[in-house]
């Protein structure tokens, strides 16, 4: 008789599996209603097909997602759409501020932006979550467009631009409050699919094959502050009219000689066995025209595009508000506050930066080299493979 010890390693793998499988199975048979069954047999036998036919062995080391310097989380749906609602929220906001400053071209500008923001990506979920949410922030949100279209510069009457000013704060009030009520609606509806059979199985299954703590306790907000960071590079390259991708941190390999010696302190200093901070030494020399590209890079030219600095600007004040109301908590009850100390200073450092216009290349080195390896050290996070 062949031991089960004599077998390949992914085969014995796959009877642990579906020995556990079975257990389990058997344990929630009767809360599983037949269309459940056969959902749970269809996954099972792709699982099961994956194991078979792949030719190497699975070991600890060969996980789906392994750690790479481009800094590339996996999607997550849940976040990226409640990182939509907070652009949608920080451009809502700058409408009204710049308002307030008579700077009604910005005002405009904001206000399309939220109205881009609301019709491309929210607005269907939004309604399939809460019809009636949906439809009072479609009204405002095209009131508010509507409304700052209709300032003029100069006023034409003190007391009409006054009614109208109150106007605008009672929408974006109502904005604000509609989308909070939102965030809270989604992190139910995620809390609900997470104690989902299905979904246990599944996560149960994918333990084995990628194997990490539950430090992050199954909160969305980690992955949602990572969507926002992006969105701040985003913008900021956008206000400078950057022509590279400051979310990726290849990009970081086209820096000259000039600013070497200080990044590389910079990115040594928070944890030298963090395997998530790059090699700087080999990210300089990957470039041949990296002294051409210096000057570009790093010239503190002016901004060309004040919206996009306004909503970089924005959107990082609101990374540091998502910081201390949903973050902190965690990292203090994972007992990582190491992390804490140096995320906070990062994020601190990336608001204050902006405010003082530094160079797109120095916000990128704070959020690739302070930011970023931090937020996956407190949390545990996982980010694509390059390879």
């Amino acid at each position: 008789m062949i031991s089960t010890n004599d077998l390949p390693v992914n085969y014995r793998l796959l009877i642990v599996i579906k020995r556990s499988i079975i257990i389990t199975f058997k344990h929630n048979f009767t809360i599983v209603n037949q269309k459940n069954t056969l959902s749970v047999l269809l996954v099972l036998g792709i699982l099961f097909s994956i194991i078979i036919h792949s030719n190497t062995s699975i070991s600890p080391d060969s996980t789906f997602f392994q750690n790479a310097y481009g800094h590339n989380f996996p999607p997550n749906n849940y976040a990226s759409f409640i990182a939509s609602l907070d652009q949608f929220q920080t451009e809502s906001n700058l409408v009204q501020s710049n308002l307030l400053n008579n700077n009604i071209t910005l005002a405009q500008k904001h206000a399309d932006e939220a109205v881009s923001i609301f019709y491309w990506d929210l607005l269907v979920e939004i309604v399939k979550q809460d019809k009636k949410i949906g439809d009072d922030l479609k009204l405002a949100v095209e009131n508010l467009r509507n409304l700052t279209s209709s300032f003029s510069n100069p006023p034409s009457s003190v007391q009409g631009e006054k009614q109208k000013l109150e106007q605008s704060n009672q929408l974006v009030a109502s904005i604000n409050t509609d989308v909070d009520k939102v965030i809270t609606l989604t992190e139910t509806k995620k809390q609900s699919e997470d104690s989902n059979f299905l979904n246990q199985v599944t996560t149960f299954i994918s333990s084995i094959f990628s194997p990490k703590k539950d430090n992050n306790s199954g909160s969305i907000h980690p992955m949602r502050f990572a969507d926002g960071v992006d969105e701040v590079l985003r913008n900021y390259g956008d206000a400078y009219s950057v022509d590279f991708d400051m979310t990726d941190m290849g990009n970081i390999g086209n820096i000259g000689n000039t600013n070497r010696g200080s990044m590389v302190e910079n990115s040594n200093s928070y944890d030298s066995n963090n395997n998530s901070n790059m090699d700087m030494n080999k990210m300089m020399d990957m470039s041949p025209s990296a002294k051409d590209s210096d000057t570009k890079m790093n010239t503190n030219k002016p901004i060309v595009n004040m919206a996009n600095y306004q909503s970089a600007k924005g959107m990082a004040e609101k990374l540091l508000d998502i910081f201390n109301k949903e973050l902190k908590p965690i990292i203090s009850q994972n007992g990582t506050s190491m992390y804490s100390t140096n995320l906070e200073s990062g994020i601190m450092q990336l608001v204050n930066s902006i405010e003082s216009k530094v160079p797109p290349m120095d916000i990128m080195m704070i959020v690739h080299t302070q930011i970023h390896p931090n937020l996956i050290k407190a949390f545990d996070l996982q980010i694509l493979s390059n390879t």
